[in-house]
């Protein structure tokens, strides 16, 4: 079992590049017209498991 504070520094850990994919990916979905359905439908379920992951991480004490 990890102690608070290995658990602290792996959510932070993880948090940072998860929040980098979720803000790459919004900003491809501003421009969603540019792109085919196959690869919106791909950047929208990025987004959906990127965010389902940091309330993931949010809920983990």
């Amino acid at each position: 079992m990890l102690d608070q504070s290995k658990l602290a520094k792996l959510r932070h850990d993880l948090s940072n590049p998860l929040s980098a994919i979720l803000a790459e990916t919004q900003l491809l979905l501003l421009a969603e017209e540019k792109y085919d359905a196959e690869t919106v439908a791909g950047l929208k379920q990025i987004e959906q498991l990127a965010r389902k992951m940091r309330q993931t991480l949010q809920s983990i004490e």
